[in-house]
C-alpha cells in the first residue's frame, strides 16, 4: 500500500482540484483524492486560514445548503503567471538606463509606499494584535504567512511562499527591503531566521518588541 502523501502535497492537490473544477464541495474532493471527509475538512480549514480558499454557501435541489470551496486571488496566484518575469524585465531596464543605484532607490520607494499604505492598520494595537495584522497583510500580499508567539515580547513569523521570489533571486535588495519593512511597520527588532533563497524551506523572522511597549498584550 503506497505511503500517504505529505500534508503539503495533499493541500496542493486540493488546490489543483478546486482550480480545475472552479468550485468543489468536501464530498467531491474526498472522492477524487481518496481522503476521508474529516481529513479534507482539516486541510480546507488550514488553506482557508492561509487565505488560499474561501467558502460559499450553495443551496442544492434537496436538503440543507452546503458549502462549496473556491480559490481566492492568492490561491489562484499559485498557478503559472508571467508577472514575475515582467517585473524582472522592468527592473533590468531601470538598471540598464539609470544604473544600480536607481534600482536600490526603486526598492526603497516601494518600501515607503507599503509603509504608508499599511501604517493605519497598526495604530493603537498591542504586540500580538500588531503581529496578527502584519501576518494578515503578508497573506494579502501572497506570502502565505503565519506566526507563533515565543515569549511575551517575541514572535516568529514564517512565510511559506515568496511572492517575489524571481525578483529576489536576481535582486537581493528586495529581501533587505522586506526585512526593513517589517521592522519599521512593527516598530520592533526583526531578525531573519531562515531564508528560502539560501536553501531553507521557508523564510522566517524573529520579531522582538521593546519591553516598554506594554500598553496592550
Amino acid at each position: 500500500m503506497p505511503d500517504k502523501p505529505p500534508e503539503h502535497g495533499t493541500r496542493i492537490e486540493i488546490i489543483r482540484f478546486i482550480k480545475v473544477k472552479g468550485r468543489a464541495c468536501i464530498r467531491e474532493i474526498s472522492r477524487a483524492l481518496c481522503l476521508t471527509p474529516m481529513g479534507v475538512r482539516r486541510h480546507l480549514d488550514r488553506l482557508q486560514r492561509l487565505g488560499m480558499i474561501r467558502a460559499e454557501r450553495q443551496r442544492g435541489a434537496r436538503g440543507r445548503p452546503a458549502d462549496v470551496w473556491l480559490l481566492t486571488e492568492l490561491g489562484d496566484s499559485l498557478f503559472p503567471k508571467t508577472y514575475d518575469r515582467f517585473s524582472v524585465e522592468l527592473i533590468r531596464s531601470v538598471a540598464s538606463l539609470d544604473g544600480p543605484q536607481k534600482v536600490n532607490l526603486l526598492f526603497e520607494q516601494r518600501r515607503e509606499h507599503l509603509l504608508e499604505r499599511f501604517a493605519g492598520r497598526m495604530k493603537g494595537k498591542g504586540r500580538k494584535a500588531c503581529i496578527q495584522e502584519a501576518v494578515a497583510i503578508l497573506c494579502e500580499e501572497g506570502y502565505m504567512a503565519e506566526f507563533r508567539q515565543l515569549r511575551s515580547h517575541s514572535f516568529l513569523i514564517t512565510e511559506h511562499n515568496c511572492a517575489i521570489a524571481q525578483v529576489a533571486r536576481e535582486y537581493p535588495q528586495a529581501c533587505e527591503a522586506e526585512l526593513c519593512f517589517l521592522g519599521r511597520m512593527l516598530q520592533a527588532d526583526v531578525e531573519r531566521q531562515a531564508h528560502a533563497l539560501k536553501g531553507d524551506l521557508e523564510c522566517s523572522y524573529l520579531v522582538r518588541f521593546p519591553a516598554r511597549r506594554n500598553s496592550a498584550p
